[in-house]
This record gives structure tokens, sequence and C-alpha cells, in this order.
């Protein structure tokens, strides 16, 4: 066996020493390969970011840095769109960090956008044992419940939020969603007043006083919300502005007529309205526009049984017809249901064709100034018409 002297001894320790990095610099290495993944982070360049956070962790995996690394990683690879990719970073990181609640909460989320709504439960409920202190942490587990209609639990944890964030209103918002998905009305409005009492900008609590509003088919308070969410540019404005649709009866808002002047009073000659009209027994079909507020269902437009032309009998139609006074046996009479029905979705517009008739006698008279054109049908969500505007006369307009 060859025997080392004193001295080789010592040279070889020291080139050893010299070669092998003490944890100062480690350290160090770490915290320049953070630095650099944060300034590509910083400029948008996820994959640069990605492999300076990938080296920092390597060097020191349980360090501060790792910790940080992962952080940002996670952040960046969500940002970059590489999902499942994030989902395995976080699972790394919390197998390294088994005590860091950000974590749980960050693949949570992913977890809960992903639809996984289960398993996002799952990390929700372990980064609050981790951490009993955060009320964001409650916040995320209650939404998670609320996402699988568990509305007991989620509950108890956004009555948890607010006991712990009083003065804060999100989680009065929370639990008044809680309330009105379960049907609880009158507990969740008073819980998005509240909410919207301590930030009267807090868009999600309008939203959801909206819905419940729409829901409750009140439907101009419904709007109301909706108003103040198109000043905002919310998210939240197309979805409540379909579910306002879903829910409101349809009106009529608009009904014209070319050819004929439907304010000619009671008395007038038929034979006035058109030549074509002046010989015994001819016809003149009339067609006559009337726009809805809202789309409509294409069958029930198009079904003649559902319009109906009749005579006004009542003084709410701006008067009886032919002033209540007998109708003369001159007068003729027009078919209650119309000759066809057309309809355009785009313009939200039916064109309704009758015709009118000259009598036997040539001396045929009409009180076009009291008919009433009424429509009983329904819009695409099955909705039937607003009572107070499924109806047209030249005098009240549309009622």
């Amino acid at each position: 066996m060859e025997i080392r002297t004193s001295t080789e001894i010592n040279a070889a320790d020291i080139l050893f020493s010299a070669m092998t990095p003490t944890s100062g610099m480690v350290e160090y290495i770490t915290g320049q390969a953070l630095s650099r993944g944060i300034d590509a982070y910083s400029n948008g360049d996820y994959d640069r970011a990605v492999r300076d956070f990938r080296l920092a962790i390597s060097l020191d995996p349980y360090s501060d840095n790792a910790l940080s690394a992962f952080e940002y990683m996670g952040d960046a690879l969500e940002n970059s769109g590489k999902t499942a990719e994030a989902i395995k970073i976080y699972r790394q990181a919390i197998a390294l960090f088994p005590t860091e609640s950000g974590f749980n909460t960050s693949l949570g989320n992913l977890l809960f956008a992903d639809g996984q709504h289960e398993e996002a439960l799952k990390q929700y409920a372990a980064a609050v044992q981790k951490n009993t202190a955060d009320s964001e942490n409650y916040y995320s587990l209650g939404q998670a419940y609320l996402a699988l209609e568990r509305y007991n639990e989620a509950e108890t944890q956004f009555k948890k939020v607010i006991q712990m964030s009083p003065t804060e209103s999100a989680g009065y918002c929370a639990l008044g969603q809680v309330y009105r998905m379960a049907g609880k009305d009158k507990d969740a409005e008073t819980m998005l007043e509240k909410a919207l009492a301590i930030g009267q900008d807090f868009a999600n609590a309008h939203y959801e006083l909206g819905m419940l509003y729409a829901g409750q088919r009140q439907i101009e308070a419904a709007q109301e919300e909706l108003k103040y969410l198109a000043t905002e540019n919310s998210n939240f404005y197309e979805d409540l502005l379909y579910t306002i649709n879903e829910n409101s009866a349809p009106k009529m808002i608009a009904a014209y007529i070319a050819n004929l002047n439907l304010a000619s009073r009671a008395g007038t000659k038929v034979s006035s309205l058109d030549s074509s009209l002046q010989n015994a027994g001819t016809g003149k079909k009339y067609t006559m526009d009337f726009v809805f507020d809202k789309e409509m269902d294409v069958p029930s437009i198009l079904n003649s049984a559902n319009w109906n032309i009749f005579r006004s009998n009542s003084a709410s139609t701006g008067g009886l017809y032919n002033w209540g006074l007998k109708v003369p046996s001159t007068e003729i009479s027009l078919s209650p249901q119309p000759l066809s029905v057309t309809y355009d979705p785009n313009s939200l517009t039916a064109k309704v064709t009758f015709k009118i008739t000259q009598n036997d006698n040539a001396d045929g008279t009409i009180d076009l100034s009291h008919l009433v054109f009424k429509f009983k049908g329904t819009d695409v969500y099955g909705n039937a018409m607003d009572s107070s505007a499924d109806e047209y006369n030249r005098f009240s307009r549309i009622v």
C-alpha cells in the first residue's frame, strides 16, 4: 500500500475543497438563476423563465429560492397555456414544501378552472388545514363546495370568511350567491346588499343581484344592475343579459303599415281605402309589420292561430269600436286570423297579412281606428307575451 506524505495529503484536501461549492456559493448561484428567471418572466419570455427556475430548484431544492422559483414557474406555465405542466409543478412543490398552503391553493385554482371540482376541493381543504389564518383559503374552499352544489358546506365556509374579514365585500357576496343558488332569495338579497354597502363598485355583487332579480322576473331591477355592468365593461354583462332575456316576457315595441291609414275613424267607407275596393265583393290584401323586443319562437310566430284581429271591446284600447255606438248594417267584418305570417329573426319583425273585402252592396264601412291586433305566442325561451304589450291599435299604439 502506497503511503502519502502529510504534504501530499494537505494538497489534495485543499484541491478538493476548492472544487466543492460551499453553501454560500450554492445560494449565490441559485439566487442568480432565480433573478434571471424573474427578469424573463417580467418580459413575458416564459420559456426562458421556466429554464432558469428549473435550474434554481435543481441546485437547492429545499431553499427559499426554490420555493420562490416554484411559485413563479407555476405562473409562467399557466400564462403560456401549459396547464398540465403547471399542475405537475405544483404537485412537486407540495411534496417538497408540505407546510406551504399557497401551492395547494394554486393547484386547486388550476383544477377548479379545468372543471375538476372534487380534486380542487381536496386541495383547498388541505390549504385550510395548513393555514387556518388565511380567509382566502376558506373562500376558495367555499367556492368549490358551491360548484358541487353542496350549499350547506359552502355556507359554512363563507360565514367563516365574513367572521375573519367583516369589512370586506367578498364574503357577503359569496354567501349571497350561495343563498341565490339554493333558492333563498330573501337571504340572498340581504347579503348582496351588505356587500354593496361596503363596496358599491363590486361588480360581482351587482351581477349576483341582477341574476337574483332576473330569476324573480323583476326585469326592470335586473336591467338596472345590467346598466352598471355595462359601464364597468364587466365580463358578467353578457351572462346577465342572457339570463334577463331568458326570463323576461316579450313585448311588441312597434307596428306600422305603409298603405293603410289606421287612423281612419268610425264610418270610413271601404271604397275610399283603395280603388280596387269600389266594386262589390272585391278584396285587397294588406301587410302590417310588428316588431318585438327580443327573439321570438318562429313556429309560434308563424302560427296564424296565435294572432287575432278583432274590434276593440274595451276603453283601455283607445275606446270601443264605433265609439260604442250601434254598428251599422254596412259594417264589414275581418277574418279573426290573418291570411299568412312571415318572420325575420334578424330584425325581430313579423309581417302579418290580412284582407279587407267590400260588401255585396259596395257600400261597406269600417272603423280602422278601433281594430286590435293581438299576439299570444312565445319567445325562443318559451316565455308568454307581456300582457301589457301584446296587442296594437291605432289609438293606444302598443298596449
